[in-house]
């Protein structure tokens, strides 16, 4: 059993490396869509984790996340684009009043649990993007704000589709470092008890209001970084960034993929970008041909694509070990002595 455990770490960690090559190597190989789609998955990558961090770990559905993507695209637009600001001012503004504005919808929100607070976050979502479509003196309305650009960093010029993948993904694997030891930090333990019995984390003396608050404002960072992205990567940002129907796609990447699992909202994001794209090419109707998709797999697995994934992992193991335990000797116990009174007496 041992050596079996140690034959399937090395294949995981030989896999692992090979999926890293190919990922850094990709503009050696790959066509200017290819990538551009990677960077796409990127972007609403962190989005993803953003939703997937407060479902996984902390038990509560937001449907606020898409308006803190919109609110840092907005920023960089408004004081970089059109009043010439220059890098990294507007980025940090723009992450700054998403945090801000976490943390006063956090204020508000964390007091409530359950439904409440999912329409709670629902109608602060719709508040921010009623804003953004209504306001036409300050954010142009439907129009948005156009011709944003990405900066040069360090003397890479980051327009070049290549340039700004590379951003992209060094970006994205410090993200997942960072959430990795945050979920395996006391901060995390505390959030997964919080998330099991909240009343009981509070007994035990833990701050739980302000630990959730604490979490959906980094969550909304997260959310923000990805906005910054989309908005230098697709040069505009508009409404329909921070619209309800783009925040139920995110939602349902993050089931798809397996919200209760780390790698859940990165595997959802990869899949659903990549079905996106492909069935676009086949059909005008491709959002209900997704949809549909996304239905039947969350029907016939509703812990998503990874749950299923260890729920094999579990039958096959469980497989191995009654193999091993029926494949051993039986070790047949020494017959037992005599009883007494049934040896012959001595005459």
């Amino acid at each position: 059993m041992a050596n079996l455990l140690e034959s399937l770490g090395k294949t995981r960690l030989a896999v692992s490396a090979v999926i890293i090559l190919a990922l850094v190597a990709l503009p050696a190989y790959g066509d200017q869509y290819t990538l551009t789609t990677f960077i796409r998955i990127g972007y609403f990558g962190f989005l993803a984790l953003s939703v997937g961090l407060l479902l996984g770990q902390g038990g509560m559905i937001s449907l606020t996340q898409t308006a803190f993507f919109g609110m840092s695209g907005y920023a960089i637009g408004l004081l970089g684009t059109e009043r010439g600001i220059p890098f990294p001012i507007p980025e940090l503004t723009g992450l700054v009043l998403v945090a801000a504005a976490a943390f006063l919808f956090g204020l508000v929100v964390m007091r409530t649990h359950g439904i409440v607070f999912l329409m709670l976050t629902l109608a602060l979502g719709q508040i921010c993007w009623s804003f953004a479509r209504q306001n036409t003196s300050l954010l142009h309305g439907w129009a948005g704000i156009r011709d944003i650009h990405p900066p040069q960093l360090f003397g890479i010029d980051l327009t070049q589709n290549a340039n700004f993948y590379w951003m992209t993904l060094i970006l994205f694997g410090l993200a997942l470092l960072f959430l990795w030891r945050l979920i395996e930090s006391p901060f995390g333990l505390a959030l997964n008890g919080i998330r099991e019995s909240p009343r009981r984390m509070s007994a035990l003396g833990y701050p739980v209001f302000w630990l959730r608050v604490t979490i959906f404002v980094i969550a909304a960072v997260l959310a923000g970084v990805g906005g910054i992205l989309a908005a230098w990567s697709s040069g505009i940002v508009t409404p329909t960034a921070l619209q309800l129907s783009r925040t139920i796609w995110i939602l349902l990447i993050v089931i798809l993929g397996g919200a209760q699992y780390f790698w859940g909202p990165v595997l959802g994001a990869v899949i659903a970008v990549w079905l996106d794209v492909i069935i676009s090419q086949m059909t005008p109707r491709y959002n209900t041909v997704v949809g549909l998709i996304f239905v039947i797999v969350i029907m016939l697995a509703p812990t998503g694509i990874l749950g299923v994934w260890h729920k094999i992992k579990a039958r096959r193991q469980a497989r191995r070990e009654a193999l091993a335990t029926s494949a051993q000797p039986n070790h047949r116990k020494a017959p037992s002595a005599e009883p007494h009174g049934t040896a012959k007496e001595e005459e």
